[in-house]
């Protein structure tokens, strides 16, 4: 079984959790999520180091937040007209809620927390949320773009030059200090690798 990252990798639910996901998240074709979802929760294990935060929460929401879009048409998904990008988000937000039900109840978590987790994955996206948690999960899916293998995973996935979508990073924000830190010093880095002016 592959594992996760360092506060996850000893923790059997977490990689169990994220096994369960992993067929959800090969089933999304706009990018390669298994990446992406293994850098949101490297993301998130900064974050949390920063500014604390209940990992048995907040790990399960990295790993699960995108598994809606296995549901979501391919085509509608890879569209490039912005209203169909946004009307796939909002389905990847409604599909999302019944295979979190499910693949949490398979690891035995407690209902109330099936429901704060479902409630912090549905306004990552189109939201500015006042809670903590909802911030700490918009921030690592924000950070995760700026990890230099999710950087070139973006690329290929998105056919554009390390340029483009470095420049479309620029636009990420944040609302924590530790997610604004980080990103700060992996957009230089990506800056100098790529030669960004």
């Amino acid at each position: 079984m592959a594992t996760l990252l360092k506060l996850t990798m000893n923790n059997e639910t977490f990689n169990k959790i994220f096994e369960l996901s992993k067929p959800y998240l090969q089933k999304a074709t706009m990018k390669d999520f298994v990446t992406h979802t293994k850098h949101v929760v490297k993301a998130m294990e900064m974050i949390i180091r920063g500014e604390g935060g209940d990992s048995n929460i907040l790990i399960p929401a990295a790993i699960l937040h995108d598994v809606g879009f296995s549901k979501v048409s391919p085509r509608l998904q890879t569209n490039n007209d912005l209203k169909k990008k946004r009307q796939a988000q909002r389905q990847h937000l409604v599909f999302a809620k019944e295979i979190i039900q499910e693949i949490l109840e398979k690891v035995d978590y407690k209902q109330k927390d099936i429901d704060r987790i479902t409630e912090i994955i549905v306004v990552h996206k189109f939201h500015n949320p006042d809670g903590k948690e909802e911030r700490m999960l918009i921030d690592s899916d924000n950070l995760s773009d700026t990890f230099l293998e999710q950087f070139y995973s973006d690329i290929k996935a998105y056919n554009r030059s390390p340029e483009q979508v470095y420049e479309f990073r620029t636009r990420n924000e944040y609302y924590t200090k530790t997610a604004k830190k980080i990103a700060s010093k992996n957009m230089s880095y990506l800056q100098d690798k790529i030669r960004v002016k």
